[in-house]
Parts: C-alpha cells; sequence; structure tokens
C-alpha cells in the first residue's frame, strides 16, 4: 500500500503533463496518418472564399485545428505560432498557415472575427469546411478527435499542430500550446523531405521510454522490497 501511495505523485505528474502538452481529447493514432495524403476537400475562409485545399500545393504548410468560440488553448496555440513564425520565415511565401475551425456552427463572420482578434496577417488562412462533408473529411484524416459540450457550446479536444509536406502528405505533429522557434524551424524542415536524427529516432522513443520507466520502477520495488 506504502508502494502504491508512494507512485501517485509520479501518477499526477505524469497526468497533468499530458493534459498540459497534448490537451484533454484522445492524441491522433500517427502510426494511420503519417505520409498520408490529406483530401482535397472545400474550404472557405474569413473573406467568404471558397478554395480547395490542393490550390496550396508547393509549399509546406501548418494546420491548426482551432474553433472560434474557443477562450483558452485555441487562443494560445494560435498567440504563440504568431510569435514564432516571423522568426522562422514569412507566412504566405515560404509556407502556409491555416486555423482550421472543426466547428461546423461557425460562420465566415466568426471566422474573420477570429482572425481580427488575434490580429493575424492577411496571408494567414483562417477557414473551415465548405461543408460538413468536407469539415469533417479534413477533421478524420489528421485524426483529430473532438467531444462537444453542449452546455457551454465549448469542446474537448487534442492540442497540436499539424505539419504537412508540399505534396500535401501529412509529416509530423506537434503537440502542446506553446511553440518553439527551433522546433517550428525542424518541423517545416523535416515537412519538405529532410530527416533529422530526433525524426530517425522517433519510432524508438515510446520503446525506449518504456523501458526507462520500467527498469526504474523495478529499481523501486526492489529497494522497497529490501527494507521490508
Amino acid at each position: 500500500m506504502k508502494f502504491l501511495l508512494g507512485l501517485l505523485p509520479l501518477f499526477f505528474f505524469i497526468t497533468f503533463s499530458f493534459s498540459q502538452n497534448s490537451g484533454t481529447g484522445i492524441p491522433p493514432d500517427e502510426s494511420k496518418t503519417l505520409g498520408k495524403p490529406l483530401p482535397n476537400v472545400s474550404l472557405i475562409d474569413s473573406e467568404g472564399k471558397v478554395f480547395e485545399l490542393y490550390s496550396l500545393k508547393g509549399k509546406p504548410l501548418i494546420i491548426s485545428p482551432i474553433y472560434t468560440n474557443c477562450s483558452s488553448a485555441c487562443p494560445i496555440i494560435t498567440k504563440s505560432l504568431k510569435e514564432v513564425l516571423p522568426s522562422v520565415g514569412t507566412v504566405g511565401k515560404d509556407f502556409n498557415v491555416i486555423s482550421f475551425s472543426f466547428d461546423y456552427t461557425d460562420t465566415v463572420k466568426d471566422l474573420r472575427k477570429f482572425k481580427e482578434r488575434e490580429g493575424l496577417p492577411k496571408e494567414w488562412i483562417v477557414a473551415t469546411g465548405k461543408t460538413r462533408q468536407d469539415l469533417f473529411e479534413l477533421v478524420d484524416a489528421i485524426d483529430f478527435r473532438f467531444m462537444s459540450i453542449p452546455e457551454t457550446k465549448d469542446f474537448v479536444h487534442p492540442n497540436f499542430i499539424v505539419f504537412v509536406s508540399p505534396d500535401m502528405r501529412i509529416k509530423k505533429y506537434l503537440y502542446g500550446v506553446t511553440f518553439k522557434v527551433q522546433d517550428i524551424k525542424d518541423s517545416l524542415y523535416y515537412a519538405v523531405g529532410h530527416e533529422s536524427l530526433s525524426e530517425k529516432l522517433r519510432p524508438y522513443i515510446f520503446f525506449l521510454s518504456l523501458v526507462g520507466f520500467s527498469i526504474s520502477l523495478l529499481y523501486i520495488i526492489l529497494k522497497l522490497t529490501r527494507k521490508v
């Protein structure tokens, strides 16, 4: 019993860290999405312009899932991106950015208000699906799973941004609500076809973390049994 109680702080730390970094929703299954092409859905932006996703081909793309009524994570994510991206390149020239609303009730007016409220540049696209089908096709493609809370009109959702290659294939996810310049640089670099050492090791990170946790757990158990 003492051993289990001793592990409670570790459990709460892991839970807290996960909720802060990834949000309260279920994270995407990267094994099913990475390398897969996005569907060429029709979108509508904050100016009421309808366009196809594939019209953005030729440059790496950052997709940031948001909803305009959000008062917590979405504005923080947007602000962080707005602050770091100028140190990486120019939106619309070096890469494209879409703040994509997954709330099918968001209107063009809502999208425009969000863009103005967040002070986003003209080249930064704020859009949603032209139809519900378009919206959910894109949401499903990046495996963005969320749940609505009717009482508050809020959503439970994971926090991440998606990096897409110039030929519209999902290349990488970055989790959290704030981002570092180097992480964005590395992710865009990877999106255009360059692989860093960290990306080569990525498939093994979970396994190595599990091994490390198991060794630490075994050490604690042996230490506790010796005291008994």
